[in-house]
């Protein structure tokens, strides 16, 4: 967000800068690289830029200088066709001290707010917000917890390693994985949605299967792929809470920063309201 509305006031303060009868030209008594209209572009520019420094070459820098130039012209005139074309109801410095506003609001919103949120959320609270608003998290795909392994097909004892992996035997299956596996994921706890779990096989492993089916051994382009599904959840059904309680943490604390804020403000307002500081004028 601080980027955005940094390009924004870049170029608002650009485009402002068009006006002839404002713009300031800057004076040097180093070289002047190039000039249009009444700008002129001098070295020292470049040099102040820390473009140039003492680890190029002569020609790595009149490289860098050249290049430099080409720009600066090229914006040059695309600001003198702004000044040309931008429409005159157009208040640049209106939007410029909005923006300026608006950044200043958001930055001193943000350091008061991160001497005083509460950032603690208990896993009662997430489970809380998940009963009432359960309707609001709806999958787009379905969910599956399981064990993925890929072998390469010219690894030896690959029936031995699939007996094992539908018996779950899981120090034999570790051994034979750590030796010779080439990429695995025995997360049980992790939930993968259906496209993660095709993408990682390879799309090997038809959908239904993933469904229907506990244990899956697939071949594709050498490779051998292995799926444990340890549970399944349909895309039409909730989601479990552990899927969706990163998602529940943020909602609430950009909730508690939300209420936070507008009491800074209120407080801010009952404080100042009878001050010096604030007048209302009667309209009347």
């Amino acid at each position: 967000m601080i980027k955005i509305y940094f390009y924004i006031v870049t170029l608002l303060l650009l485009l402002g800068s068009c006006k002839k009868s404002e713009k300031i030209q800057r004076v040097s008594d180093a070289p002047v690289l190039a000039e249009v209209s009444n700008s002129k572009l001098y070295l020292d520019e470049i040099e102040n830029s820390g473009l140039l420094n003492a680890s190029i070459t002569n020609v790595d820098s009149t490289q860098v200088i050249n290049a430099y130039v080409q720009k600066w012209i090229k914006d040059q005139l695309m600001l003198s066709e702004a000044e040309k074309t931008l429409s005159n109801d157009i208040d640049i410095d209106m939007l410029v001290q909005d923006y300026r506003e608006s950044l200043l609001l958001y930055n001193y919103e943000n350091a008061l707010v991160s001497n005083q949120l509460d950032t603690n959320i208990t896993q009662t609270q997430i489970e809380d917000y998940y009963k009432e608003n359960s309707s609001a998290f709806k999958l787009a795909e379905s969910l599956i917890k399981c064990r993925i392994a890929v072998v390469d097909g010219k690894k030896p004892k690959l029936e031995r390693f699939y007996a094992n992996w539908k018996a779950e035997k899981m120090e034999s299956i570790n051994n034979y994985l750590k030796e010779h596996g080439t990429t695995y994921f025995m997360d049980e706890d992790k939930w993968y949605s259906e496209s993660e779990v095709l993408s990682l096989t390879a799309n090997s492993i038809k959908p239904r299967s993933l469904k229907s089916k506990k244990v899956l051994q697939e071949a594709k382009d050498g490779n051998e792929y292995f799926v444990k599904v340890l549970q399944y959840i349909d895309k039409n059904e909730d989601p479990p809470l552990a899927y969706v309680a990163s998602n529940i943490k943020k909602i609430i604390l950009h909730q508690r920063k939300s209420k936070l804020i507008l009491k800074l403000k209120e407080d801010l307002y009952q404080r100042e309201i009878n001050g010096k500081k604030v007048r209302i004028h009667n309209r009347n």
